[in-house]
């Protein structure tokens, strides 16, 4: 079969990157949509998009210009007096359509893009008019504020936006691979009417400004939903705003993309029948990426899956996912006997908070099922205790914790400059973030009894970040950030100082 006529799904299948199951279930679900296969297999979090351009472009490299997306890279005054569309964003090329001569267009945007060459493709105009006039909406003093900061959280890749009343102003600050930076300025009348069209957005009480309140809404970027969590604090005689986004397309499809330096302990736990497996760290950890990355690596289609979260942040298809409602009575733990009765192969905590739900986790683990929970603490030892305070005795435990992994984040160095700053990494010196963990395997009752003796004979968080840094992965100055004067003596007993 040539290349060209080769259907997408079927390169998808023999590359690998897809089961069987999952192609015929999204075929007949094209059945009833009539939508792109590839569409339907990325929202399925089947695939990723970066997948699908390889996809495209080996099979029918013109299908490309069908595409496009808008970047924090390039700014957008640059792209309009080019007349030029962002295709897509790949490694090894950036693919561009524009209605100027592709040689300006190449001198004025390649310093932008100093690690890949610039490949045009022909674009319908229309497309590439209609690119620009969104570009240029963004810039637009006419376009709401609402509008603005949440296009440029999006396409700075920011995680949480904070929004923060002050005397005579406010502040807007954005979380970008976990450290705030400041990004506006403006005067109070302005953070009122924001305020107000924040909750509003998010259906919240305007009125009430006395105690917090939780909402959330979605909007459209890029081509996807992207779903925004709302929590207003009072402070003050005003509010403090958090908006934390929740973007599908930066959960990273694989565990083995996360940077867990032994990530196949974690895959021998929870490829057991039954039993229990923790996902610990403090919020901001990463805890619900690796969850949802490791739940992708389940059976989606053959095992039921149930979670309950608080809330739901990240929709995967084919699981039952609930959101826990305590204005309604639906906690944690009554979610877990209603999962007991759902024929359920496969059970997910948002987190064992409370001694009802452990003791209800560990009922559902030792009755057949695999069940996963997250916890707030900072090392294997801990969880174990955490899991004591919240009564669950040790002798249930030996027989049915299977594995327990706990993590942080850590800013890694920019690849392309190797951390002196360049307009790839924005001038930070960082290009992305990855996992340090410490995780085990406990394949008996035996294991877990020496977890009981305090042993301990895996590498620690801190070894972990150390091996990174010893890698290249991250530098100095990111390990004592995160870690503290701990690390700072480590490094020094260990590489002599930097």
């Amino acid at each position: 079969m040539s290349n060209k006529k080769q259907r997408i799904g079927e390169y998808l299948l023999e590359k690998g990157f897809l089961s069987q199951v999952a192609l015929e279930t999204a075929l007949e679900e094209q059945k009833v949509t009539h939508e792109r296969i590839g569409l339907i297999l990325v929202r399925n979090q089947c695939i990723s998009r970066q997948q699908l351009l390889d996809a495209i472009l080996y099979l029918n490299p013109d299908a490309i210009q069908g595409e496009q997306y808008i970047t924090g890279r390039v700014p957008a005054e640059r792209l309009i007096e080019s007349q030029t569309m962002i295709v897509a964003e790949k490694p090894d090329a950036i693919y561009m359509a524009t209605m100027e001569s592709e040689a300006q267009a190449r001198i004025e945007l390649q310093p932008f893009y100093p690690e890949a060459p610039l490949v045009f493709v022909a674009a319908n105009p229309e497309q590439i008019e209609s690119y620009l006039d969104d570009l240029k909406s963004m810039s637009s003093s006419e376009d709401s504020l609402v509008d603005k900061l949440l296009r440029r959280a999006f396409t700075e890749e920011a995680s949480d936006i904070h929004i923060i009343p002050r005397y005579n102003s406010y502040s807007v600050f954005y979380r970008v691979m976990g450290v705030r930076h400041h990004r506006h300025e403006g005067p109070l009348d302005e953070y009122n009417t924001l305020c107000a069209r924040l909750k509003d957005l998010a259906r919240m009480d305007l009125a009430e400004r006395r105690i917090p309140q939780d909402g959330a809404f979605s909007t459209e970027f890029n081509g996807k939903l992207v779903d925004l969590r709302v929590a207003a604090l009072p402070i003050n005689n005003a509010e403090y705003l958090v908006l934390r986004l929740l973007d599908p397309s930066r959960v990273q499809p694989s565990l083995s993309g996360l940077g867990i330096s032994r990530v196949e302990e974690w895959r021998k736990g929870v490829s057991r029948p039954d039993g229990l497996a923790l996902i610990c760290g403090p919020t901001g950890s990463g805890k619900t990426t690796t969850l949802n990355a490791s739940l992708k690596e389940l059976d989606r289609y053959g095992s039921a899956i149930f979670t309950a979260e608080d809330p739901v942040e990240y929709r995967l298809p084919y699981l039952g996912q609930m959101s826990a409602n305590p204005a309604v009575g639906l906690d944690f733990a009554r979610a877990i006997r209603a999962f007991m009765r759902s024929d359920p192969d496969i059970i997910v905590l948002g987190e064992l908070r409370d001694s009802e739900t452990a003791r209800n986790a560990i009922k559902s683990a030792e009755t057949g099922h695999l069940t996963i929970g997250t916890l707030h603490t900072g090392s294997i030892k801990g969880a174990v205790q955490r899991l004591r305070d919240l009564g669950v005795p040790s002798n249930e435990l030996t027989y049915v914790l299977r594995v327990v992994m706990v993590q942080r984040l850590l800013r890694t160095v920019c690849t392309h400059c190797h951390g002196e700053g360049c307009p790839v990494c924005k001038g930070t010196g960082y290009g992305g973030r990855t996992v340090v963990s410490e995780v085990q395997y406990f394949p008996d009752e035996t294991a877990v009894q020496r977890l009981f003796n305090e042993e301990g004979w895996w590498p620690t968080l801190l070894d972990d970040a150390l091996l990174k840094l010893e890698q290249g992965i991250t530098n100095e100055k990111e390990v004592i950030r995160v870690f503290g004067e701990e690390a700072r003596g480590r490094i020094t007993g260990r590489f002599g100082g930097y």
